[in-house]
């Protein structure tokens, strides 16, 4: 296969065939060496076992001008229509396996990872960066007019960074022959290891039922019907969600928190939970004062103009005064009571081109802006929501992976994306959350339920898949009828085999004895470590996971399905009925249904 770079100054683009250039070796290294558009570049691979790592790093005499480098890319050909092009990271919108007639032409599709297979159990292609990162970066592919494929791996850089001497690439994994699972294995062996505690956080949350609508009767009413559930012991937080503070930007009690949020953190605290509470502390609503009031303390896009998202603007952590704004949000919390903070909103920061301070980049500021929040108490717990897993270790004991859970299987769908490539970070960089475990629906809750829905497709348009991200997102967000039973315990058991934290959030008083099983036995089957593991036969989401407990077998389709695994341990109990023998498990699942089966 012919590899080449491609540098992508602010005037011109250039490609470099490896074919063109003279290797030199030293054991394990091969390295280019050549100089294009008048500087030196350095082109390293490096070849372990199971993978080869590359890096590019390139010198100038003067300022580079370079805003991106494919530190690698590569034609695969033309792929079969029912290939698998597999596409992985926590950002809710990319993270999917597509098929290639479903990417448009010269359009870029990228993640942290982009791989190739003809089927889940076949060993194919794939690139891999591995974190954590210090610049934006993508693993990705594009289709060509001619039907081929190409593959490309590409760091980008601040409007800053783009004018230094010297610039190199971000760490990247190329795979030539592995499976999906071999290429989890080892990337998970890979990953920084955190040295500090990533306790699981269990509690429940105010916003899946509420949403912004949430009351102080509301908390309290919630944390009176929990403490006499039979799962109350294993419930430590109460988390206040969005719609308690005035506005974003003016993180003071609103109206409807006249009492004050000291008194509902005492509520809480008096119940015996530890109380918690939501922010997106980077940013301000366009009325607010703080926008009118300091206007450089705001993030610019690369033409000068505010860096926008969803109507509000991005405050920038590198200008002092606006650091000290955002931490005395947060003492105002701690002295309040608040130990867990929920933090949102914060991955805009990787597309930001300029910050007031030009040495630094987006990975970076999160880190060190994680780093000065949980200085404020030794007791605070940081659940990062949008902030990026691939920031790296010791940053914070747990992070969001996906898009938000709703109760709506295609919601589940789309989380399952995100959860099979961020599994690896679990209980090693972080622990994992992958949204609220919520079982409300028609046949679980005694209340008739609220619409906000979008429609009722049951999966995702086929032309969405060549969509931009927006629509893409628009296109699957609540999408098809509330969760049955049957779902709203798939969901339950996925929530609980993967590891990752548990925060229950449907209003309690109106579930029933069916909504209230299912959650019972989540806690049963729930793990400390799970992982998938994808059949030949899969299609966009691994049917089997594993945990210490068991293994769990997935549906995912619309019609019922008799399914044989592989099990290397003896299954000896389950809720539903199954066979077993010679190291094969045999279930018969309706549609979207689930099985968990303990090990001996």
């Amino acid at each position: 296969m012919n590899y080449g770079f491609r540098l992508h100054f602010y005037d011109k683009t250039v490609f470099v065939s490896q074919s063109t250039l003279e290797a030199k070796c030293d054991g394990n290294k091969k390295t280019y060496a050549t100089t294009v558009e008048g500087c030196n570049v350095l082109w390293q691979f490096v070849e372990e076992n199971e993978y080869t790592a590359i890096k590019l790093s390139i010198k100038s005499d003067s300022p580079l001008n370079l805003k991106r480098i494919d530190s690698l890319v590569f034609n695969i050909g033309t792929p079969g229509k029912t290939d698998k092009l597999a596409s992985f990271t926590n950002a809710s919108v990319r993270s999917q396996i597509r098929f290639p007639w479903e990417l448009g032409v010269d359009r870029e599709y990228f993640g942290d990872c982009f791989a190739h297979f003809a089927d889940f159990e076949s060993k194919g292609t794939a690139i891999a960066f591995l974190s954590p990162f210090s610049n934006p970066i993508g693993a990705g592919a594009k289709a060509l007019s001619d039907g081929t494929i190409e593959f490309f791996a590409k760091t980008e850089y601040t409007e800053a960074k783009s004018k230094e001497l010297e610039l190199e690439t971000e760490t990247l994994l190329l795979f030539t022959s592995a499976t999906i699972n071999e290429i989890y294995t080892v990337y998970r062996s890979l990953l920084p290891q955190s040295t500090f505690d990533m306790p699981k956080l269990v509690g429940w949350n105010t916003w899946d039922y509420y949403l912004t609508r949430v009351t102080p009767e509301d908390i309290e009413e919630n944390v009176n019907a929990l403490k006499n559930m039979s799962f109350a012991d294993k419930l430590d937080y109460i988390v206040i969600d969005d719609g308690w503070q005035k506005q974003w930007g003016d993180w003071r009690e609103n109206e409807k928190f006249a009492c004050g949020i000291k008194h509902v953190a005492d509520v809480i605290k008096n119940a015996g939970f530890i109380p918690g509470i939501w922010m997106a502390p980077l940013f301000i609503q366009k009325d607010s004062s703080v926008l009118v009031d300091h206007p450089d303390w705001f993030c610019r896009n690369e033409d000068g103009s505010l860096a926008e998202e969803y109507g509000r603007f991005c405050l920038d952590p590198t200008v002092p005064e606006a650091r000290k704004f955002i931490l005395d949000n947060f003492r105002y919390q701690y002295d309040a009571g608040y130990r867990l903070f929920k933090i949102d909103y914060l991955s805009k920061l990787i597309s930001v081109k300029k910050f007031y301070d030009p040495t630094k980049t987006a990975y970076p500021i999160l880190r060190e802006l994680m780093a000065d929040i949980k200085a404020i108490g030794d007791d605070v717990i940081i659940l990062g929501c949008s902030l990026p897993v691939q920031c790296g270790a010791d940053i914070a004991p747990a992070m969001r992976i996906g898009v938000d859970i709703h109760n709506h299987f295609t919601h589940v769908h789309w989380i399952a994306e995100s959860l099979a490539w961020t599994w690896m970070y679990n209980n090693k960089v972080t622990r994992i959350d992958p949204d609220f475990l919520v079982v409300r629906g028609e046949e679980t809750a005694d209340e008739e339920l609220i619409w906000e829905g979008n429609g009722r497709n049951s999966f995702l348009p086929p032309i969405a898949n060549k969509m931009t991200d927006g629509e893409l997102f628009q296109s699957r967000w609540r999408h098809g009828d509330q969760f049955t039973a049957i779902e709203a315990e798939t969901w339950a058991n996925l929530v609980a085999v993967c590891g990752g934290n548990i925060f229950l959030s449907d209003k309690m008083s109106v579930l029933n004895e069916k909504g209230i099983k299912i959650i019972e036995n989540a806690f049963k089957i729930e793990g400390n470590f799970g992982y998938p593991r994808f059949l030949k036969e899969d299609t966009r989401n691994a049917s089997v996971w594993e945990n210490e407990k068991g293994i769990l077998v997935v549906n995912w389709e619309n019609i019922p399905r008799t399914m044989t695994v592989d099990c290397d341990f003896e299954v000896t109990s389950s809720i539903k009925e199954f066979a077993y023998k010679d190291g094969k498990l045999t279930v018969t699942l309706l549609p979207h249904e689930s099985f968990f089966g303990f090990k001996k």
